[in-house]
């Protein structure tokens, strides 16, 4: 990759970025403080210079008005002996004379002769006279005396303007090594912030490498990085399991499929092979249907299954007498279960509506008392009971067959899983189940009877008709 490529893709990458927002940000906050400081120290020196030729102007007018033109002066001379390094400019107009400067030696750099010809003063009064470099000036305020005097004070903005100096010198020594320290700065925060980021990269290789037991590390912080490596962790984990059923799930119904398609073709060929008479052919094609339509049966079963899981499944919902509902369902297995030799009972609280998918919630009692039926010896029992409360219908169904295993209570609701002792059907019936319960906003469970056989007890939440 050329420079210009890695400069680029450097530049386009968040850590740079926020390097380098950081970096701004700081020095820009910096230049912003300084200009407020520099302002402010500007204005503060300022105010204080012209203050205290305020004050030195009402000081020696108040020496002019008690004691005259001698005690003005002396105060003008006692005043210079403290101020030797930065003197008041004093200067006094009287009528019909020229004007007189006091220690003129201190104003050489000035063309006083301007002050002859009137210089206008700014708004606040302020007279301002350049010195003949033009790097600084005299600042100067009027009073008017007894007898018409004319008084001037001033003070030179040298001193001022040096230490203005020396501020802007300091603060660009200083903005260099600030600016570097933000952009180390800056660095390290994005490299350390985005340490997590890595990771999670590195993990995300690592999976398309094919290691899916690779996991983001926490940070144990509990920050927003934390809670996304939390997250990510769940989701494959999740994706783990879910590509585990999957892949189980296919072996199942390879395994499951390879008989009907068997006997399918065995079928199909022997009809063909031996020449059949029409009735010999007429028996092969019942068989071959019947074989299609169970393979039909459970790949739509597995379709309804999946759908249900991924909340994709069409559901019908309407108000329904589900009281009516359960006890049609109960009245068709009731003569199956009686042909085994069971007694199939049901205690139905009426007059119980739910807003649901009727068809759907008939293949869920259907199941479930099939289920019960098939595990159930001759001579059992098995107990229907729908009831509701003030926010849930409840429905269980009771049997007194041989119970489930406590290892297997998790189990029995995975795709094409056959357990209680019998490997019978398809292994999907309980799956169903548990997808329409939950697609509707209901939960199953399922628990062995203290007096023998299996419980199992479906809650569904009230819902007005939508």
């Amino acid at each position: 990759m050329s420079s210009n490529g890695q400069t680029k893709r450097l530049s386009s990458t968040i850590g740079f970025r926020i390097a380098a927002g950081y970096s701004l940000l700081v020095f820009l906050s910096f230049l912003l403080l300084t200009g407020i400081a520099y302002s402010f120290l500007t204005a503060t020196l300022t105010g204080n210079d012209r203050k205290q030729v305020e004050v030195e102007l009402r000081s020696l007018r108040v020496k002019y008005f008690e004691g005259g033109f001698p005690a003005f002066e002396k105060a003008v001379i006692d005043n210079d002996r403290y101020r030797k390094n930065n003197p008041f400019f004093t200067r006094i107009q009287r009528p019909g004379s020229a004007a007189e400067v006091y220690f003129p030696h201190y104003w050489e750099e000035f063309n006083l002769s301007l002050l002859e010809s009137g210089l206008p003063a700014d708004k606040d009064g302020w007279i301002h006279l350049p010195s003949g470099t033009g790097r600084f000036e005299l600042e100067i305020l009027n009073a008017e005396l007894l007898d018409g005097f004319r008084l001037q004070v001033g003070i030179g903005t040298e001193d001022r303007l040096s230490v203005f100096s020396r501020l802007q010198e300091t603060l660009l020594f200083v903005s260099l090594p600030l600016l570097l320290l933000c952009l180390c700065g800056g660095a390290f925060l994005a490299h350390r912030s985005l340490r997590p980021v890595r990771q999670l990269i590195q993990t995300v290789e690592s999976i398309h490498g094919g290691t899916w037991d690779a996991r983001a590390p926490r940070t144990g912080r509990g920050d927003e990085l934390d809670d996304l490596g939390r997250l990510f962790n769940d989701l494959i984990e999740k994706i783990n399991v879910l590509v585990r059923g999957m892949k189980n799930a296919l072996d199942n119904v390879a395994h499951d499929l390879r008989t009907p398609m068997t006997h399918f073709r065995n079928q199909a060929e022997a009809a063909l092979r031996q020449n059949a008479a029409p009735d010999g052919c007429r028996q092969a094609l019942q068989v071959c249907v019947e074989e299609s339509d169970h393979v039909l049966s459970m790949l739509n079963t597995l379709m309804d299954i999946s759908e249900a899981e991924t909340g994709t499944l069409y559901l019908n919902r309407r108000v329904v007498d589900f009281s009516s509902l359960a006890d049609n369902v109960a009245e068709m297995y009731r003569y199956v279960a009686e042909e085994k030799g069971v007694v199939l009972e049901s205690d139905i609280q009426p007059a119980v509506s739910l807003c649901i998918d009727a068809e759907r919630m008939s293949q869920v009692l259907a199941n479930l008392l099939d289920n019960a039926v098939k595990y159930t010896p001759p001579s059992g029992n098995i107990l229907l009971r729908l009831e509701q409360n003030s926010n849930e219908v409840h429905i269980s169904v009771a049997d007194n067959g041989p119970g489930i295993d406590a290892a297997e209570f998790d189990r029995i609701w995975d795709r094409l899983y056959r357990g209680r002792h019998e490997a019978r059907g398809i292994g999907l019936g309980l799956s169903l189940v548990k997808a329409i319960t939950l697609a509707h906003g209901g939960e199953i469970r399922v628990e062995n009877r203290p007096d023998g056989g299996a419980l199992f007890i479906m809650s569904l939440p009230l819902m007005a008709e939508s």
